[in-house]
């Protein structure tokens, strides 16, 4: 073994130790990786960054874009939500949409930006039906991750390793050249999840995952603890169709109702007349027990406390604070005479005044300068509303991601998705073209302005692949590349199944401590030398890379998905090995089944 193999085997044992253990945080590990490498002479220093100026690097970061493009307009979340259609209120179809869907759609858009916005949605469908949301959220990453290999652009890794077969031979896949495996994968998994994962996920007690032990510091601040409550509308509850007289909360359960949300409405509650409808949040005031016996006969769902802006909310709704700033218009006006839950969509539910809050006829009170003002509405509603010269922020939302006046520009977004991948499909275009176009037409159809480009972009990926990718060029310079493949070879002895195997499983123990870019990144110049080297197709023994470092769900460090649904979903390592273990086990048999099939060697 020569110096340089020990060099770069020295090199990757520190990525993946830095990786596992946290000792340099996961996306500083990748800026070290372009000084080893020149340092140690593996690489030169005109070469180390060419991995910024691959195609692998272009297309992931117009993905992003594109994908930013697909949120702001609705898209992404209108298929989110169309899981409340699909599963009505059977925990199989609730499992089954829940990876079904959201593995399907990873293979067109980023993995990141689908579990994102697919968790808040299983989370409040499993708190709505009593099951641990421990037992919905790593079978969600585990189908996304599967389903990303639907197609070519479905993953980042896919891209990087097809970028460097290209680099190697010449030529690379089609974009719909996985599909076939994709689905086999797709399918493996859910089948999975639905009938045995669930089972060795931790199942907490569901009371246990409601939201009314975290009291937020706006409840408590202004006093409402114990006295303001969130209750859902659910489907067939007997309160659909009542007026809220019919409801009776003040002549028999001793309640007011202080606000009525509905999805893109703001509903005035104090007329009496109005009509319950599914769906509806009532944000009510009074004992948590008569609550309890209100929504325990007419079915309705009692989620806790109102919550403030969450990263994944669980409501549809929200509170946020503004404060009346001096000179303001407003002062000495009430909030009725501004017509403000008119104009704004948001109920103004209490009132800070000289050190302590007002809980009482808050739309009467003539506003003055310093004043503090709870909101409470409609997410759409809290992250649209623009406070300019008559309030500040004190609280404010997050970004909305789809803002209502981005909504209609949806076809058009799905528009371009659909010419990028034919452009791609077809031969029209290079992928990478493909996907800078398409990105330039989110801007060029008013969906994102310039500066957005910058900011949908995730810069810690793009950084990541393009430190990492000099790590296969490397390999290949030191030879080690070549010493793995011929090792592999002779412990698979010379047979091409068994080497397959051999590389199948290296990819899948390799991505389990690290990224599975690096994982990726590492074993593809191993897969190409070995192929090569017995006289087989490479994209045979390629393939088993890509699939295996897809199979990240043994550890959470496996890929940034399966570590952000750690802390929801209350995962320990054990729970990780007990769950990924058995699924990475069934893409094993996969790889060595399928692969050959579809690309014989």
């Amino acid at each position: 073994m020569n110096t340089d193999v020990i060099q770069i085997t020295i090199i990757i044992a520190a990525i993946i130790i830095f990786f596992v253990t946290g000792w340099i945080r996961m996306d500083i590990v990748p800026l070290l990786i372009p000084f080893a490498l020149v340092v140690t002479g593996l690489v030169s220093a005109e070469e180390v960054f060419l991995g910024f100026s691959s195609s692998a690097v272009i297309t992931v970061a117009s993905l992003f874009v594109i994908t930013t493009g697909l949120v702001r307009s609705g898209v992404v979340n209108r298929v989110a939500d169309s899981l409340n259609r699909l599963t009505g209120k059977s925990d199989l179809r609730l499992m089954l949409a829940g990876t079904a869907l959201p593995g399907m759609i990873a293979g067109f858009i980023i993995v990141t930006a689908t579990v994102l916005f697919f968790i808040p949605t299983l989370v409040r469908m499993a708190f709505q039906a009593g099951v641990s949301r421990s037992r919905l959220l790593l079978p969600l990453v585990s189908s996304c991750l599967l389903g990303a290999n639907l197609t070519l652009i479905g993953a980042s890794h896919n891209l990087v390793v097809n970028s460097l077969l290209e680099d190697y031979l010449g030529y690379g896949f089609t974009i719909f050249e996985f599909m076939p495996l994709g689905a086999i994968l797709l399918l493996v998994g859910v089948l999975y999840s639905v009938f045995l994962g669930w089972r060795l996920l931790p199942a907490e007690d569901p009371v246990n995952d409601r939201p009314d032990t975290e009291r937020p510091d706006l409840i408590e601040t202004y006093g409402l603890t114990d006295r303001l409550w969130e209750v859902w509308v659910q489907d067939r509850s007997p309160a659909v169709g009542k007026t809220i007289r019919e409801l009776g909360l003040g002549e028999w359960f001793g309640l007011c109702v202080v606000a009525v949300v509905r999805s893109d409405q703001q509903l005035p509650a104090e007329h009496t007349e109005l009509r319950i409808q599914a769906g509806d949040i009532l944000l009510v005031l009074g004992r948590e027990e008569k609550v309890a016996e209100l929504c325990s006969e007419e079915g309705l769902f009692l989620a806790g406390h109102p919550r403030e802006q969450k990263r994944l909310p669980l409501s549809t709704a929200e509170m946020v604070e503004v404060v009346v700033p001096p000179r303001s218009p407003v002062i000495g006006k009430t909030l009725t005479e501004i017509n403000f839950r008119e104009n704004t969509g948001l109920s103004g539910i209490a009132l800070w005044r000289n050190g302590a809050p007002r809980r009482t006829d808050v739309g009467h009170i003539p506003l003055k300068e310093g004043d503090g003002l709870l909101l409470f509405g409609d997410r759409t509603k809290t992250r649209s509303f623009r406070p300019a010269k008559s309030f500040r922020w004190l609280h404010p939302p997050r970004r909305e991601e789809a803002p209502l006046e981005l909504r209609p520009y949806g076809p058009y977004a799905v528009l371009i998705l659909v010419l990028v991948i034919l452009s791609a499909a077809l031969n029209w275009l290079p992928v990478a073209v493909a996907a800078v176009t398409g990105a330039a037409g989110m801007v060029l159809i008013g969906l994102l302005k310039p500066r957005e480009i910058y900011e949908s972009i995730e810069w810690r990926a793009i950084i990541l692949i393009g430190c990492l990718y000099p790590l296969g060029l490397a390999l290949q310079n030191s030879g080690a590349s070549s010493l793995l493949a011929d090792t592999l070879l002779r412990v698979g002895n010379f047979n091409p199944l068994l080497v397959l195997a051999l590389i199948a499983l290296a990819s899948i123990l390799l991505t389990q401590p690290m990224h599975n870019v690096a994982a990726a990144v590492i074993m593809a110049p191993v897969a190409i030398n070995a192929a090569l080297a017995l006289g087989v197709n490479p994209k045979t023994f390629v393939m088993a890379v890509v699939i295996g470092a897809s199979a990240a769900f043994m550890m959470p460090t496996g890929h940034p998905m399966t570590l952000l649904v750690q802390k929801p979903g209350q995962y320990r390592i054990a729970d990780y090995l007990k769950y990924g273990s058995g699924l990475c086990l069934l893409v094993f048999l996969v790889i060595i089944w399928a692969v050959p099939l579809v690309w014989p060697f």
